[in-house]
């Protein structure tokens, strides 16, 4: 009778784990440019052999390795990893940096979950052993069983296309995207990673927590795999066979998020046509948003209810959506987005208007003049007002609700006005009026000038500028004399 095959996350291999983890570093291009390496060492068989296989690649690669261990104090016997790691690493002459955290404590006073917490910590000290020792990437023991665990993972989640990629070779590492973190040998299942250490003798640590089911990955491991597996004993195949899809699926959703580009950027803003963004896929807006979060200096939180939402107000034209630290408005046939709060506005009292001359505006000046201004590049729009459609003395002031303006021949309201002109809602604040004795004779701002007239022999013409930089004092030094 024959039995059924033990389940195996990759065919049985036809060469060496090392000739497999060289195939596999050479052909995503793991190793390159790189002087030295971190790798992180919890003492178990996975990350041992990464330690062991990644010595052996040392020298063909011109890399030096350095091993970096954590102790997140979780386990009565954590201190005995530590004293372990360290060991093999002088017996090994790898140099090695230890640290530790209390993750419960921090899960605590940051209110995560302790998975969240301890990967959180653990990052954060890898990037610290990296720069401290000018490593240009963290190396993990990841493999192929990890995974298929992790597309699982983000399957119950609800990743989208990007989750179900799993792990993937390379990427920036968490918290410190100037460096990379690699997974050298995702292309090994955990049998063989004991099988490297077996070889080499070299004895590994038993974590006793990865039996405990409380946690979400350990219930995947030995509950939810298992039974797949009864269904399919290739079950792991058909899941890595999944992710390398996604991968290959999802460099279409990167390139069409590079394509988008704005159309203006400013301090704390980029704006973009409205098509652009409706024209791509939530996968794809997600990693514009993120792209441009790193310009704005925010960060992005993203769900699928968001993302719903933000569907939602694209295909209205107007509203916004809030993703944590950046803010995404629709108006007038554009996407504002901006990190931070609204840009505050300097109120001021209404005055009459100087013609011509200067007139301020808080910390604005308007500027007025009998003549066209320059044509120069990059100033704001002007607005022309015959002389006679101001009745009495002409007054600057903020814009009101209700106002009202004679445009086109016909009296409106300002609001009106300014939708049909589709100014966006978010420049709105930032215009001022220019009022007769009862109606609005112009509206001004950085980029509007609208008023009902034209250029003749006698108009006056308003512009709203930029308050003028402080004056530059020059130090003239001490005198020198020879």
């Amino acid at each position: 009778m024959v039995g059924t095959p033990l389940p195996q996350v990759v065919p049985p291999p036809t060469s060496s784990p090392l000739d497999r983890v060289r195939r596999f570093t050479d052909r995503e291009r793991l190793f390159r440019r790189l002087s030295k390496v971190v790798v992180a060492v919890s003492g178990g068989a996975d990350s041992v052999a990464a330690l062991l296989l990644l010595r052996e690649l040392a020298e063909e690669h011109g890399f030096e390795v350095v091993a970096a261990h954590f102790d997140h104090h979780l386990r009565a016997d954590s201190g005995g990893d530590r004293a372990f790691v360290s060991d093999l690493c002088e017996r090994l002459d790898v140099p090695c940096m230890t640290g530790e955290g209390d993750v419960l404590l921090a899960a605590g006073e940051m209110g995560t979950g302790i998975e969240e917490t301890a990967r959180r910590l653990r990052y954060q000290f890898l990037a610290f052993a990296a720069e401290r020792q000018g490593a240009g990437a963290v190396a993990t023991g990841h493999t192929a069983d990890d995974h298929v665990e992790t597309v699982l993972h983000h399957l119950v989640r609800g990743s989208g296309v990007r989750g179900m990629r799993g792990m993937l070779p390379s990427a920036p590492l968490p918290g410190m995207p100037s460096l990379q973190l690699i997974r050298p040998i995702l292309s090994l299942g955990r049998t063989e990673t004991v099988a490297v250490c077996n070889a080499a003798g070299i004895d590994y640590r038993e974590d006793s927590t990865n039996a405990e089911l409380h946690a979400t990955r350990n219930r995947i491991r030995h509950v939810v795999l298992p039974q797949l597996r009864e269904e399919n004993p290739e079950a792991d195949a058909a899941i890595l066979g999944l992710a390398e899809s996604a991968r290959e699926l999802f460099r279409s959703v990167e390139q069409a998020a590079d394509l988008a580009q704005p159309r203006d950027r400013a301090p704390g803003a980029v704006v973009f046509d409205l098509e652009t963004l409706r024209s791509l896929g939530s996968e794809a807006r997600l990693l514009l948003l993120e792209r441009e979060a790193t310009f704005l200096k925010a960060e992005v939180d993203a769900n699928r209810t968001r993302l719903r939402n933000l569907d939602t107000v694209l295909s209205r034209g107007t509203g916004q959506v809030s993703f944590g630290g950046v803010t995404v408005e629709v108006s007038a046939g554009v996407v504002r987005l901006s990190g931070g709060g609204e840009e505050e506005v300097e109120p001021f009292e209404e005055q009459f208007v100087n013609i011509p001359g200067v007139t301020r505006a808080g910390e604005r000046v308007l500027q007025a003049a009998t003549d066209p201004f320059p044509d120069n590049a990059g100033a704001p729009p002007a607005a022309a007002v015959p002389a006679d459609r101001i009745e009495g003395a002409l007054r600057l002031r903020p814009l009101a609700p209700g106002d009202r303006m004679r445009y086109r021949g016909y009296r409106r309201r300002v609001s009106g006005i300014l939708k049909n002109a589709r100014v966006p809602v978010w420049e709105r604040h930032n215009l001022v009026a220019l009022a007769g004795r009862e109606d609005v004779v112009a509206v001004v701002g950085r980029t509007v000038a609208i008023a009902d007239g034209g250029e003749g022999d006698n108009c006056y013409y308003f512009r709203l500028a930029p308050p003028p930089p402080p004056p530059r004092l020059e130090s003239a030094g001490p005198a020198v004399t020879t």
